[in-house]
């Protein structure tokens, strides 16, 4: 029987060797994304949530554990990945202004990446216009430079470079997040057409929870490297289990009294946030977490399953595992 998932994680780790030491960017994590979902990955900055989407894309390569599309191994590196499989996932970063390179025109930037997959689409200028022209951008625009472009303009530049290969699955690291308010509802609503449109899968990163409710059918929140808590976006708003989940959706600012009826009760953490050198011994959020136990310092809890689908990784929960 084929696989719903077009990405499977298997206890994926990515450390980098500094001069103090080691930092664990993304310690021993596991998900899966299913064919034609948005999967969201949120969590603070230092979470190691965009290292995660740069190790599926192949920036980095993984420490160990296990990358698989549409159940193939790409643990092994992109410079080892067969060509076809790098054309099949593309990424789109979080600063457009950095991602584009502002010696090259539109034009160049848009069509690189055809080039690069030998792709050839007779006018490479006529499928430029057209990609510009899907992401609701003038044609006259291939002529220019990204720094005579908006913030928003550069993005969906960016949204038609990704495009341009006919990819399955896009990362979407922060991608609305440099933009200003008034542009972040059209380039999100331009990515859900165009899920829909060419049948994408994407993996959101974002420290926007408010976001993920509206756009990803599951949620994980990282904190420190590791998993805290993964859901279907519906459970895991209305019944959120670790403590860490609870502090964040009890902090996001509301309009009505019925969304504040919603929230979790607040939760105050205490000490302060540890650094990615300096990860505390067993679970890593109980120096703030004010419902720690005895063991929460000593061992570091398992991820359990509490209800089909909804995971979390907490001593709090030791006794309710399914």
């Amino acid at each position: 029987m084929p696989s719903e998932n077009i990405l499977e994680v298997i206890n994926l780790k990515k450390y980098f060797k500094v001069s103090k030491g080691v930092i664990k960017a993304v310690d021993d994590i596991s998900f899966t994304v299913k064919y034609g979902e948005t999967f969201g990955l949120v969590g603070e900055s230092g979470s190691g949530k965009s290292t995660t989407g740069h190790v599926v894309v192949g920036l980095y390569a993984p420490t160990s554990g296990k990358i698989l599309y549409e159940g193939i191994d790409m643990s092994m590196g992109v410079e080892r990945r067969p060509l076809n499989l790098k054309k099949k996932i593309q990424m789109v970063f979080q600063d457009p202004a950095t991602s584009l390179n502002p010696k090259r025109t539109i034009k160049q930037i848009i069509e690189l990446p055809l080039k690069v997959h030998g792709i050839s689409h007779g006018d490479a200028s006529q499928k430029v216009a057209e990609l510009l022209q899907m992401v609701e951008l003038p044609v006259e625009y291939m002529d220019r430079y990204p720094t005579e472009l908006g913030g928003g303009e550069r993005q969906m530049v960016a949204i038609a470079r990704a495009l341009a290969v006919n990819p399955s699955f896009i990362i979407l690291d922060e991608p609305t997040s440099a933009l200003d308010v008034s542009i972040q509802a059209k380039i999100i609503n331009m990515l859900m057409r165009f899920q829909k449109e060419f049948d994408l899968s994407y993996l959101f990163i974002t420290h926007n929870l408010s976001l993920m409710r509206n756009v990803a059918s599951r949620v994980a929140i990282m904190y420190l490297g590791k998993i805290a808590e993964l859901a279907p976006t519906e459970e895991f708003f209305y019944n959120p289990l670790h403590p860490y989940t609870k502090m964040l959706l009890s902090s996001i600012p509301v309009i009505t009294d019925e969304e504040e009826a919603m929230k979790p009760k607040k939760v105050i953490s205490t000490g302060e946030i540890p650094g990615a050198l300096n990860v505390p011994p067993g679970c890593s959020f109980h120096p703030r977490c004010p419902e720690r136990l005895e063991i929460c310092d000593k061992v570091d809890p398992c991820m359990l399953e509490i209800s089909p689908g909804h995971f979390v990784r907490c001593h709090l929960y030791n006794s309710m595992k399914v």
